[in-house]
Formats: C-alpha cells, sequence, structure tokens
C-alpha cells in the first residue's frame, strides 16, 4: 500500500495532536482535521453538513485505508460512501474506554468497525487490536551523563486522574538514590495535594514540543498508567525510541519487545529494593524488529493483514 492511498481524520487541537498529524504528513498520507466536520455543542458532537460535503464517494475512492480516530457518527456518514471492496474503514480508538464514552457513545460504535490498543477493550467490546505507534527520530541526540552512574534524571508529566499518589512515591524512591526529578502532575480542580509537593504540582501541562525536549534529556522516563490499562502507552514507545530507560506500573509491558530488565522497571511489589541495580544498569539496545514493530508503517499495515476485515 502507499501512502498516498491513506487517510487519516483526527484531532488537531493541541501540540500532541499536531506533532502526530505533521508526522504522517511527512510520511505521505492526507491528513484531515476533525474539527473541520463536526463541533461540539452543549458537550456533544455535531457534524457540519456544509463542510461534509468535500467527503465525496469520488473523493473517498482514492483512497485504500481511511482511519477515523474517535468519531463514531463521523464513521457512519464515511461508511456510506464508500466502496468496501475499494476501501477499507477504520475506526480507532486511541484512548481507553470510561464511563462518559459508555453513556453516550456505545449504540454508535456498534455499528462501526472498531480498533484499539489496549488488550482489556478489545476483549472486553469485542474489537480488534492492533499496536500503538510512534515515529523513530532520524537519529538519537546525545545527552549528556547517560552512562547509568551519575548525574541521573528522571522525567515525569501527566495529568492527575488518580496518579498522584504513585508519582508521589516514585518521585520520592527516586530522589533517595540521588536521581534528579523532573516531575509534572497536572492537577484535578477538587484535589488535595501535599504543601510540599507544590514545586511539581501544575495547573496545566507542557506543550507537546517542550515535553520533548524534556524526554531527550532525561535518562528514565517514568509512567503511571491508569489501574486497568495494559496498552502500551506513547510515553513507553518514546522512552523506547529515544533510548530511555522507563519506569512503569503497566505489568502487561513484560509480555512485550519492548520488555529488558536493564530497560524497564515495573512499579509493583519489590520495585524499590531494585531500583539502585536497575539505575546502574547500563541501557540494552533493542532489536531493530522490535523497534519497528511499533512503527508508522506497521500499524497501518495491520489494518490490512489477512483476516483484519473478519
Amino acid at each position: 500500500m502507499k501512502m498516498s492511498e491513506v487517510l487519516l481524520i483526527k484531532l488537531d487541537t493541541n501540540g500532541f495532536e499536531r506533532f502526530y498529524n505533521r508526522k504522517m504528513q511527512e510520511c505521505g498520507c492526507t491528513v484531515l482535521p476533525i474539527s473541520d466536520f463536526r463541533r461540539e455543542k452543549y458537550g456533544l458532537s455535531v457534524l457540519r453538513p456544509l463542510q461534509l460535503r468535500q467527503l465525496t464517494p469520488r473523493y473517498l475512492a482514492q483512497y485504500r485505508l481511511i482511519v477515523l480516530f474517535e468519531e463514531p457518527a463521523l464513521f457512519l456518514y464515511l461508511k456510506k460512501r464508500i466502496d468496501p471492496s475499494r476501501t477499507r474503514l477504520v475506526l480507532w480508538n486511541w484512548n481507553i474506554t470510561n464511563r462518559t464514552w459508555l453513556r453516550g457513545n456505545a449504540p454508535l460504535r456498534r455499528r462501526c468497525e472498531n480498533w484499539t490498543f489496549d488488550a482489556v477493550d478489545a476483549k472486553k467490546f469485542g474489537w480488534k487490536l492492533n499496536e500503538q505507534f510512534y515515529f523513530a527520530p532520524e537519529a538519537l541526540p546525545v545527552r549528556e551523563n547517560a552512562d547509568g552512574k551519575a548525574g541521573l534524571t528522571a522525567f515525569s508529566a501527566c495529568v492527575d486522574k488518580g496518579r498522584y499518589p504513585m508519582m508521589k512515591e516514585m518521585r520520592e524512591a527516586l530522589r533517595r538514590q540521588g536521581v534528579a526529578t523532573d516531575f509534572c502532575l497536572v492537577s484535578e480542580p477538587l484535589r488535595r495535594y501535599a504543601a510540599e509537593d507544590a514545586a511539581w504540582i501544575k495547573t496545566k501541562g507542557l506543550p507537546y514540543e517542550e515535553f520533548l525536549q524534556h524526554t531527550i534529556q532525561s535518562d528514565i522516563v517514568v509512567e503511571v498508567v491508569q489501574s486497568r490499562q495494559v496498552g502500551i502507552t506513547v510515553r513507553a514507545l518514546e522512552a523506547m525510541f529515544y533510548h530511555k530507560k522507563l519506569i512503569t506500573n503497566n505489568a502487561a509491558i513484560r509480555k512485550t519487545p519492548l520488555y529488558h530488565p536493564c530497560n524497564v522497571l515495573i512499579w509493583e511489589p519489590g520495585a524499590q529494593e531494585k531500583l539502585p541495580a536497575f539505575l546502574q544498569a547500563a541501557y540494552q539496545p533493542l532489536p531493530e524488529a522490535a523497534e519497528k514493530r511499533y512503527t508508522f508503517a506497521a500499524w497501518l499495515d495491520n489494518f490490512l493483514q489477512p483476516g483484519a476485515a473478519d
């Protein structure tokens, strides 16, 4: 499949989304922002009839694969305007489900071809499973004091969503080992935080370009996934592609090609005792095949594999 035969429709509302859109366009795909075709009204997603007119059957027929990100109403509109023998249309669920989704979108999504990166959601809803994906840098940036012995920095940035107690625990454990902690937790309005944590509790997150620079200048990426998530996150892929160590509470990563005990510490009972040896161990580059599995090209190909349409 040629990249010019791929159409992607997704958000462009923040730096992270725009980073992905730019990278996908650089690969030769067509990327259209969802905001061109919908707007939010009273908390609901409403399609924009005039703008939708450009998505004619003739226009859509030039694409072999159309991937729509998390917009079931638009999926059903497109479904009526494609020839399924010529064009594959899939709905990519880039986030794990929550109660808001269950109330508002479940009836629509049952009429879509749903794909997800999370095995729990795939099993629960009968969806198809694909890998998360990222874009490998052209060259690895040079990081000073990255020999695993001195001057280590651990970076973490995310919205709270119940992550605060574990992030605090991780941060304190790292600091006891002499690791500099570059942490940013975006607070929730009604949540109470300890006064001593005011320096790293923020009211808003980092723009993605700045976030990426913090990742590049760190030695260790720290992530806390939500309690039931097992899918590999973009954070984990950033760590892999930039050759950073990873500390995560996602135990499912142990069964993936990303895992190497020198590179990944799973935050579970006994992890703090393993932390000193983990910090001293040298990073072990992964096989090329492991990185290729999580590339944009591999992600697209998985939608078109034999049996994927069943």
